[in-house]
Protein backbone atom coordinates (compact mmCIF):
# COMPACT_ATOMS: atom_id res chain seq x y z
CA UNK A 1 0.00 0.00 0.00
CA UNK A 2 1.37 3.40 -0.99
CA UNK A 3 0.80 6.87 0.40
CA UNK A 4 1.61 9.90 -1.71
CA UNK A 5 1.36 13.66 -1.74
CA UNK A 6 1.22 15.49 -5.05
CA UNK A 7 2.07 19.21 -5.07
CA UNK A 8 0.38 19.76 -1.70
CA UNK A 9 0.29 23.21 -0.14
CA UNK A 10 -1.31 24.28 3.13
CA UNK A 11 -1.82 27.59 4.89
CA UNK A 12 -3.02 28.74 8.31
CA UNK A 13 -4.07 32.25 9.24
CA UNK A 14 -3.08 33.47 5.81
CA UNK A 15 0.46 32.17 6.26
CA UNK A 16 1.80 29.57 3.83
CA UNK A 17 3.01 26.60 5.91
CA UNK A 18 3.65 24.06 3.14
CA UNK A 19 4.43 24.84 -0.49
CA UNK A 20 4.29 22.38 -3.41
CA UNK A 21 5.41 19.24 -1.55
CA UNK A 22 5.42 15.95 -3.47
CA UNK A 23 6.56 12.53 -2.28
CA UNK A 24 5.52 8.89 -2.44
CA UNK A 25 6.11 6.29 0.24
CA UNK A 26 6.33 2.77 -1.09
CA UNK A 27 5.02 -0.41 0.53
CA UNK A 28 7.28 -1.57 3.37
CA UNK A 29 9.45 1.55 3.33
CA UNK A 30 10.60 3.47 6.42
CA UNK A 31 10.64 7.15 5.46
CA UNK A 32 12.01 9.73 7.87
CA UNK A 33 11.03 13.40 7.74
CA UNK A 34 13.54 15.83 9.24
CA UNK A 35 13.89 19.59 9.41
CA UNK A 36 14.17 22.48 11.87
CA UNK A 37 11.28 23.54 14.07
CA UNK A 38 8.71 25.36 11.94
CA UNK A 39 9.79 23.66 8.72
CA UNK A 40 6.38 22.04 8.20
CA UNK A 41 7.00 18.47 9.38
CA UNK A 42 3.93 18.20 11.61
CA UNK A 43 1.68 19.93 9.05
CA UNK A 44 2.83 17.49 6.37
CA UNK A 45 2.17 14.53 8.65
CA UNK A 46 -1.37 15.80 9.33
CA UNK A 47 -2.04 16.08 5.59
CA UNK A 48 -0.71 12.58 4.95
CA UNK A 49 -2.93 11.23 7.75
CA UNK A 50 -6.00 12.89 6.23
CA UNK A 51 -6.59 15.03 9.31
CA UNK A 52 -6.10 18.25 7.35
CA UNK A 53 -7.10 19.02 3.78
CA UNK A 54 -4.49 20.58 1.51
CA UNK A 55 -5.06 24.09 0.17
CA UNK A 56 -3.99 22.67 -3.19
CA UNK A 57 -2.71 19.35 -4.44
CA UNK A 58 -3.83 15.91 -3.28
CA UNK A 59 -3.01 13.06 -0.91
CA UNK A 60 -3.59 9.55 -2.24
CA UNK A 61 -3.89 6.35 -0.20
CA UNK A 62 -3.16 3.42 -2.48
CA UNK A 63 -4.17 5.56 -5.45
CA UNK A 64 -7.46 6.87 -4.01
CA UNK A 65 -7.91 10.42 -2.69
CA UNK A 66 -7.77 10.05 1.08
CA UNK A 67 -10.49 12.69 1.44
CA UNK A 68 -12.89 10.42 -0.47
CA UNK A 69 -12.46 7.49 1.93
CA UNK A 70 -14.51 7.06 5.08
CA UNK A 71 -12.75 7.56 8.43
CA UNK A 72 -13.28 3.91 9.39
CA UNK A 73 -11.73 2.76 6.12
CA UNK A 74 -8.74 5.06 6.58
CA UNK A 75 -8.34 3.98 10.22
CA UNK A 76 -8.20 0.33 9.22
CA UNK A 77 -5.32 1.07 6.85
CA UNK A 78 -3.44 3.92 8.51
CA UNK A 79 -2.59 4.77 12.12
CA UNK A 80 -1.27 8.16 13.22
CA UNK A 81 0.54 8.85 16.50
CA UNK A 82 0.50 12.60 16.98
CA UNK A 83 3.12 14.62 18.80
CA UNK A 84 0.61 15.77 21.42
CA UNK A 85 -2.21 13.35 22.14
CA UNK A 86 -3.87 13.27 25.53
CA UNK A 87 -7.15 12.24 27.13
CA UNK A 88 -9.19 13.59 30.01
CA UNK A 89 -11.02 10.31 30.42
CA UNK A 90 -10.42 8.18 33.51
CA UNK A 91 -9.07 5.13 31.74
CA UNK A 92 -6.42 2.51 32.38
CA UNK A 93 -3.34 1.89 30.28
CA UNK A 94 -5.00 -1.15 28.74
CA UNK A 95 -8.18 0.75 27.90
CA UNK A 96 -6.08 3.37 26.09
CA UNK A 97 -4.63 0.64 23.87
CA UNK A 98 -8.04 -0.97 23.37
CA UNK A 99 -9.09 2.23 21.54
CA UNK A 100 -6.97 0.98 18.65
CA UNK A 101 -9.58 -1.71 17.98
CA UNK A 102 -12.42 0.84 17.51
CA UNK A 103 -12.32 0.79 13.65
CA UNK A 104 -13.12 -2.93 13.71
CA UNK A 105 -16.00 -2.92 16.20
CA UNK A 106 -19.69 -2.65 15.42
CA UNK A 107 -23.09 -4.18 16.05
CA UNK A 108 -22.13 -7.25 14.04
CA UNK A 109 -18.56 -7.43 15.32
CA UNK A 110 -18.45 -7.03 19.11
CA UNK A 111 -15.31 -7.28 21.23
CA UNK A 112 -13.77 -10.75 21.01
CA UNK A 113 -10.98 -12.88 22.40
CA UNK A 114 -9.01 -12.02 19.26
CA UNK A 115 -9.23 -8.35 20.19
CA UNK A 116 -7.87 -9.23 23.65
CA UNK A 117 -4.98 -11.12 22.07
CA UNK A 118 -4.11 -8.19 19.78
CA UNK A 119 -4.17 -5.69 22.66
CA UNK A 120 -2.05 -7.97 24.87
CA UNK A 121 0.51 -8.29 22.09
CA UNK A 122 0.62 -4.53 21.52
CA UNK A 123 1.15 -3.86 25.24
CA UNK A 124 3.92 -6.43 25.47
CA UNK A 125 5.63 -5.10 22.34
CA UNK A 126 6.23 -1.73 24.02
CA UNK A 127 7.08 -3.25 27.42
CA UNK A 128 3.90 -1.96 29.08
CA UNK A 129 2.05 -5.20 29.84
CA UNK A 130 2.96 -5.02 33.52
CA UNK A 131 1.33 -1.59 33.80
CA UNK A 132 -1.89 -2.48 31.97
CA UNK A 133 -4.09 -1.86 35.02
CA UNK A 134 -2.53 1.48 35.93
CA UNK A 135 -4.57 4.67 35.59
CA UNK A 136 -3.54 6.84 32.61
CA UNK A 137 -3.12 9.88 34.86
CA UNK A 138 -0.52 8.13 37.03
CA UNK A 139 1.79 7.35 34.10
CA UNK A 140 4.86 9.30 33.06
CA UNK A 141 5.14 11.07 29.71
CA UNK A 142 7.37 8.30 28.38
CA UNK A 143 4.97 5.57 29.49
CA UNK A 144 2.07 7.40 27.84
CA UNK A 145 4.05 7.74 24.62
CA UNK A 146 4.70 4.01 24.53
CA UNK A 147 0.98 3.40 25.02
CA UNK A 148 0.19 5.66 22.07
CA UNK A 149 2.47 3.44 19.96
CA UNK A 150 0.79 0.33 21.35
CA UNK A 151 -2.64 1.77 20.50
CA UNK A 152 -1.47 2.34 16.92
CA UNK A 153 -0.12 -1.22 16.68
CA UNK A 154 -3.42 -2.59 18.04
CA UNK A 155 -5.08 -0.80 15.14
CA UNK A 156 -3.21 -3.24 12.85
CA UNK A 157 -2.60 -0.67 10.11
CA UNK A 158 -0.64 -1.17 6.93
CA UNK A 159 0.82 2.34 7.21
CA UNK A 160 2.07 3.87 10.47
CA UNK A 161 2.66 7.62 10.81
CA UNK A 162 4.67 8.83 13.80
CA UNK A 163 5.18 12.50 14.65
CA UNK A 164 8.33 12.71 16.78
CA UNK A 165 7.65 9.32 18.45
CA UNK A 166 10.65 9.36 20.79
CA UNK A 167 9.61 12.50 22.69
CA UNK A 168 9.69 11.93 26.48
CA UNK A 169 11.56 8.64 26.10
CA UNK A 170 14.97 7.84 27.56
CA UNK A 171 17.68 6.78 25.14
CA UNK A 172 17.12 3.06 25.73
CA UNK A 173 13.43 3.25 24.93
CA UNK A 174 14.10 5.57 21.97
CA UNK A 175 16.27 2.96 20.29
CA UNK A 176 14.09 -0.02 21.26
CA UNK A 177 10.93 1.73 20.06
CA UNK A 178 12.35 2.65 16.66
CA UNK A 179 13.82 -0.84 16.34
CA UNK A 180 10.40 -2.32 17.17
CA UNK A 181 8.71 -0.16 14.55
CA UNK A 182 11.42 -1.00 12.02
CA UNK A 183 10.82 -4.73 12.50
CA UNK A 184 7.07 -4.51 11.89
CA UNK A 185 5.73 -5.49 8.48
CA UNK A 186 4.55 -1.92 7.97
CA UNK A 187 5.06 1.12 5.81
CA UNK A 188 6.36 3.77 8.23
CA UNK A 189 6.59 7.55 7.99
CA UNK A 190 8.20 9.22 10.98
CA UNK A 191 9.06 12.84 11.73
CA UNK A 192 12.30 12.61 13.70
CA UNK A 193 14.44 15.00 15.73
CA UNK A 194 17.57 12.90 16.00
CA UNK A 195 19.48 12.74 12.72
CA UNK A 196 21.49 9.72 13.85
CA UNK A 197 18.23 7.86 14.45
CA UNK A 198 17.09 8.82 10.97
CA UNK A 199 20.37 7.59 9.50
CA UNK A 200 20.16 4.30 11.39
CA UNK A 201 16.54 3.31 10.81
CA UNK A 202 15.27 5.04 7.65
CA UNK A 203 15.39 3.70 4.10
CA UNK A 204 14.95 7.25 2.79
CA UNK A 205 14.89 10.69 4.34
CA UNK A 206 12.86 13.75 3.33
CA UNK A 207 14.35 17.09 4.38
CA UNK A 208 11.98 19.99 5.03
CA UNK A 209 13.04 23.65 5.13
CA UNK A 210 10.67 26.62 5.40
CA UNK A 211 7.71 24.57 4.23
CA UNK A 212 9.42 23.08 1.20
CA UNK A 213 10.87 19.66 0.47
CA UNK A 214 14.54 20.37 -0.26
CA UNK A 215 15.94 16.83 -0.42
CA UNK A 216 14.69 13.25 -0.65
CA UNK A 217 16.82 10.14 -0.86
CA UNK A 218 18.88 7.57 0.99
CA UNK A 219 20.47 8.73 4.27
CA UNK A 220 24.03 8.63 2.91
CA UNK A 221 23.02 10.85 -0.01
CA UNK A 222 20.84 13.28 1.94
CA UNK A 223 22.76 13.65 5.19
CA UNK A 224 25.78 15.60 4.01
CA UNK A 225 27.82 18.06 6.02
CA UNK A 226 26.91 20.90 3.67
CA UNK A 227 23.16 20.17 3.73
CA UNK A 228 23.05 19.91 7.52
CA UNK A 229 24.97 23.18 7.77
CA UNK A 230 22.56 24.87 5.34
CA UNK A 231 19.30 23.50 6.78
CA UNK A 232 20.08 23.35 10.50
CA UNK A 233 22.80 26.00 10.77
CA UNK A 234 25.30 23.72 12.54
CA UNK A 235 28.66 22.24 11.67
CA UNK A 236 29.09 18.48 11.76
CA UNK A 237 31.45 15.70 10.82
CA UNK A 238 29.99 12.61 9.16
CA UNK A 239 31.51 9.16 8.93
CA UNK A 240 30.09 6.10 7.21
CA UNK A 241 30.65 2.63 8.61
CA UNK A 242 31.22 -0.48 6.50
CA UNK A 243 27.45 -0.90 6.15
CA UNK A 244 27.04 2.60 4.72
CA UNK A 245 25.30 3.96 7.84
CA UNK A 246 26.09 7.61 8.60
CA UNK A 247 27.32 8.65 12.02
CA UNK A 248 26.95 12.36 12.68
CA UNK A 249 28.94 14.36 15.22
CA UNK A 250 28.06 17.90 16.17
CA UNK A 251 31.02 20.24 16.42
CA UNK A 252 30.91 22.77 19.21
CA UNK A 253 32.69 26.09 18.85
CA UNK A 254 35.37 24.80 21.16
CA UNK A 255 35.82 21.76 18.92
CA UNK A 256 36.28 23.99 15.88
CA UNK A 257 39.24 25.83 17.45
CA UNK A 258 42.68 24.23 17.36
CA UNK A 259 43.01 22.17 20.52
CA UNK A 260 45.22 19.42 21.90
CA UNK A 261 44.33 15.86 20.95
CA UNK A 262 41.47 14.53 23.03
CA UNK A 263 39.89 17.87 23.86
CA UNK A 264 37.40 17.87 20.99
CA UNK A 265 33.89 17.41 22.24
CA UNK A 266 31.77 15.25 19.99
CA UNK A 267 28.08 15.31 20.77
CA UNK A 268 25.28 13.35 19.12
CA UNK A 269 23.45 15.71 16.81
CA UNK A 270 19.81 16.22 17.73
CA UNK A 271 17.73 17.47 14.79
CA UNK A 272 14.57 19.56 15.04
Amino acid sequence: MTLSATSVSWAAGGIEILTDVSLTVETGEFLGIIGPNGSGKTSLMSLLAGIRTPKSGSVLLDGAPIASLGRRTVAQRLAFVEQQSETVERITARQAVELGRTPYLGALSPWSLEDDRIVDGALDSVDMGHLAARSWHTLSGGERQRLHIARALAQQPEILLLDEPTNHLDIGHQISLLDLVHQQNLTVIAALHDLNHAALFCDRIAVMQEGRLVALGEPRDVLTEERIRTVFGVDVEIEQDDGGICHIRFLTRRAQRPAPEGQRRNLSLMGA
